[in-house]
């Protein structure tokens, strides 16, 4: 973009329209916005596994957890929404 300023112009004209209570989560907005352009070869690629993911695996894994997985998994999502 070769002329910035009516961009900048607006969106300080917007921050100003807003309300002082807004400010903190337009801060995190525009945290998370400038960290998907600052970092964008991290968001689109996963993080490689050490081993590929396996039923037997999951198996074990699901056989010696300690607690009720299926529970938590419902909690956290409860407190999501």
């Amino acid at each position: 973009m070769e002329n910035l300023r009516p961009y900048e112009e607006q969106i300080v004209n917007e921050i100003r329209s807003l309300p002082r209570e807004a400010l903190p989560k337009l801060f995190r907005l525009l945290t998370l916005v400038r960290d998907e352009f600052l970092r964008p070869e991290q968001a689109q690629s996963p993080t490689p596994l050490s081993a590929p993911p396996s039923h037997e695996k999951t198996r074990q894994l699901l056989a010696v957890s300690k607690g009720n997985w299926a529970q938590d998994i419902i909690a956290e999502r409860e407190d999501r929404l």
